[in-house]
């Protein structure tokens, strides 16, 4: 498949029916006595073997899926891969009406989460927000002081970044809730392209501590 694929939605089902994903998964996860063995960001070829003592539990992702593994156990680093796309499809399309809501791109800000936020295209940056049955308005304001308001109407689930304030790559955003008092904080990582598929992405989002959006790419590709 050519060109960049987008992280998103339906997009990610296509990233999972690319044939030309890398041959390799990463470690997103790990805990238990191999923790030190399978650290995040570990980076695994197919031909590899896990192997799990008891109590370890190890989250790997692929280009296909993501998995998790529980010891003791032997478990093939390919198996990942070769996860059928075709039944992972149906499973990231339209979200169900009595399902709770999710961001439906790991890309966009999701206002109710702090802290470190990689982006790949500033100038199309949106906000987000789990709740869109009400109108509501917030304050965006930078570290140098400066403020704007965003007016979300009713049935909206997602703005455009106020285009007032520049992203800055290590700056620190507040997005605050006049009327409630909340607040959430985001520091931004631009990076210099979109990773081309799940495994370059997971890498990305691990290296500069993304870990919302990190647990968000998992939980959409995640098996079990």
């Amino acid at each position: 498949m050519r060109g960049k694929l987008m992280l998103a939605g339906a997009a990610i089902a296509a990233l999972m029916g690319s044939s030309a994903a890398l041959a390799s998964v990463v470690v997103v996860k790990s805990l238990g006595p191999s923790a030190k063995a399978y650290p995040p960001g570990k980076t695994l070829p197919e031909s590899a073997k896990i192997t799990l003592q008891g109590g370890d539990v190890v989250t790997v992702l692929g280009p296909a899926a993501a998995q998790t593994l529980r010891g003791p156990g032997n478990f093939a680093a390919g198996q990942m891969s070769l996860a059928s796309a075709e039944s992972k499809r149906g499973r990231f399309g339209a979200l169900r009406a009595s399902e709770v809501a999710k961001n439906p791109s790991i890309w966009d800000v999701d206002v109710t989460q702090s802290g470190k936020m990689c982006v790949t295209n500033a100038n199309k940056l949106k906000l987000w927000r789990p709740e869109a049955d009400a109108g509501v308005k917030i304050n965006v304001r930078s570290s140098d002081g400066k403020s704007q308001e965003v007016d979300w109407a009713a049935g909206a689930a997602s703005a455009v970044w106020p285009a007032s304030l520049p992203v800055a790559s290590g700056a620190e955003y507040q997005i605050e809730w006049p009327e409630t008092g909340d607040k959430s904080s985001v520091t931004f990582v631009t990076l210099p392209s979109e990773p081309a598929d799940l495994v370059g992405a997971a890498q990305v989002l691990i290296e500069n501590g993304c870990q919302h959006q990190l647990d968000l790419l998992v939980q959409s590709a995640s098996k079990n």
